[in-house]
């Protein structure tokens, strides 16, 4: 049974300590994005001080002068609790439980697991359940030897913190899970921006394309409920719709809260994809005039005055070039400083029909002589900066492509 970070914990109890009716699941809401309604729920391990209060019990878990046996019977008490609770609450949804790789690593490939026979025996539906597998350090022939007991008795699987330890994409091809659960310190740093954002959007694309329906919890802020947008987020937990508690609520209880923070996402990026569609656009017509400027001589080192060059630096526009259909570079790349154009060789010759704009550009050119193409974000090698690519054939022997920062410059936004 999982516990959960921001809960404050008991002191650690001796093996003599431990009274099983001391310890109580709570449930802490899954919401699912696309209706805002609570479609399920995860029990986690709370346990009654000596004051009463109710704390995690986490520390019980990590305690060494406790057994391991006598965490198991703990654990068990509490997932029977859950268990028994949510059968007789056939409206509140499904509900997900936790299993240790150390229970797993108990069991001999000819045991039946005792979550299933325990399901089993309190009658509670198993199309209701999902386990969590937190799988790291956990022996990877048991865990697909049990996922392929969870999913033959009707439940569904899912992998919990996703993305850290042995939480790799090998795993998820081992189990073949229902859900995964992005790793909550990963996607709290991943939500700021940066490397790790580009790492959790790769694992949330890849588990979407497996058919796995990605959760993430921990979300404590609205910037983190719009992160998790961003990831293509199916369900949602965290302390921003509300902490576990020991009683179910009624499904539409966040409904307006979460139509509130899609509504501001929605504004947010709607505003976003405004700023860059008049950014692509003011740079698609520098691209037409570069075009009709080509047209005339190939070398604009010359041509172009102190105002172009400006204007051009000021939309990001770092250089442009030109290939032949095959994608042979014919030209020196002609980077664009603030007052002029200066030309570098250096890498005239190499071939670029490998990226993947480039067949996209040929294939439009069949259709429209005068498209212009222009990539998904890359960084690039010279400068070092997030970029993209316009691309536009000048005829039927030369293609213009002009490289240009993603990012708009201060002028600009100021001067939309």
């Amino acid at each position: 049974m999982k516990t959960k970070h921001n809960v404050s914990e008991a002191r650690p109890g001796s093996e003599e300590e431990l009274r099983l009716e001391n310890y109580l699941p709570h449930f802490q809401p899954i919401i699912k994005l696309s209706s805002g309604d609570i479609v399920g729920y995860e029990a986690l391990a709370r346990q009654r001080d000596q004051a009463g209060n109710i704390v995690s019990a986490g520390g019980l878990f990590f305690n060494p002068q406790v057994s391991k046996s006598s965490k198991l019977s703990v654990d068990r008490s509490l997932r029977e609790e859950a268990i028994e609770h949510f059968a007789l609450r056939p409206g509140s949804g499904f509900l997900s439980l936790n299993i240790s790789p150390d229970w797993v690593d108990l069991l001999s490939d000819d045991m039946t697991s005792p979550t299933v026979k325990m399901i089993e025996r309190l009658g509670l539906d198993p199309s209701r359940v999902v386990i969590e597998i937190t799988e790291r350090n956990g022996n990877l022939h048991n865990l697909k030897r049990l996922t392929r007991e969870y999913h033959k008795a009707g439940f569904k699987v899912a992998v919990d913190d996703f993305g850290t330890g042995a939480s790799q994409v090998d795993r998820l091809i081992a189990l073949q899970p229902d859900y995964i659960k992005l790793d909550r310190a990963l996607f709290r740093a991943a939500s700021l921006g940066g490397p790790e954002a580009d790492v959790v959007l790769a694992i949330a694309t890849i588990a979407s394309r497996n058919g796995c329906k990605v959760i993430c919890e921990g979300i404590e802020t609205p910037e983190e409920f719009h992160f998790a947008i961003e990831c293509g987020a199916d369900y949602l937990q965290g302390w921003l719709f509300q902490a576990a508690e020991g009683q179910l609520k009624p499904a539409d209880t966040y409904q307006h809260m979460v139509r509130s923070l899609k509504q501001s996402y929605l504004l947010r990026k709607s505003q976003r994809h405004l700023t860059l569609a008049k950014h692509n656009r003011c740079v698609a017509e520098e691209v037409e005039r570069l075009s009709m400027l080509l047209g005339f001589n190939l070398d604009l080192t010359g041509l172009m005055d102190a105002e172009d060059c400006g204007r051009m630096h000021q939309l990001g526009v770092l250089r442009y070039y030109i290939c032949d259909p095959t994608g042979w570079q014919v030209s020196p790349n002609y980077e664009v400083g603030a007052e002029k154009v200066s030309a570098d060789a250096s890498l005239s010759g190499k071939n670029l029909n490998h990226r993947p704009y480039f067949p996209l550009l040929h294939a439009m050119h069949q259709l429209d002589t005068q498209h212009i193409v222009v990539s998904e974000p890359y960084k690039d090698s010279v400068s070092d900066a997030t970029c993209k690519t316009f691309g536009v054939f000048l005829s039927a022997e030369q293609v213009l492509l002009v490289d240009v920062l993603t990012s708009e410059s201060v002028l600009f936004l100021s001067n939309p």
